[in-house]
């Protein structure tokens, strides 16, 4: 019983430490999370749920390992405030529907197939790629599109 009231323990600072830490640095709302918002979140995953489990682990170290992963991410928050940072870090929306024609290139690069690309499509009420004047794939995976319907002018 004392071992789980520890591992119950460590978990409660944890949490409170990371919600400290967010606060702190003003994390944004999780549909704007970037690639490198998801390293950072697989990495305290990883940290936490080791050392909640380990004996050896004071809360101590809870704090501390927790203050350096904050240190982290808003170190890199500053830095994709930098243009030359921003694209290499976050990287950078692409047209990848043009007219109707989509780039195969692109679709490759990102590993994105035509099922999951009309997926997106329906997601925004477009049934036909060819009503599409452009499709812009974001950097959070989303696509956003520009329509042309002859059935909405007037």
């Amino acid at each position: 019983m004392e071992m789980y009231m520890g591992v119950a323990i460590k978990f409660i600072v944890a949490v409170v430490c990371i919600v400290i830490i967010l606060r702190i640095i003003g994390q944004k709302e999780l549909s704007q999370t970037t690639p490198i918002d998801l390293i950072f979140i697989v990495l305290l995953v990883d940290i936490v749920g080791g050392m909640i489990h380990e004996k050896d682990f004071k809360f101590t170290h809870i704090l501390f390992m927790v203050a350096v992963w904050g240190l982290l991410i808003w170190g890199a928050e500053k830095l994709t405030k930098k243009k030359t940072f921003e694209r290499l870090i976050d990287g950078k929306p692409e047209i990848i529907i043009e007219n109707g024609s989509v780039n195969s290139q692109l679709m490759k690069k990102e590993n994105l197939t035509m099922q999951e690309l009309n997926t997106q499509l329906r997601k925004k009420g477009v049934f036909n790629i060819e009503e599409v004047r452009v499709g812009i794939l974001e950097i959070d995976g989303s696509i956003s599109v520009d329509v042309s319907r002859e059935d909405f002018k007037q």
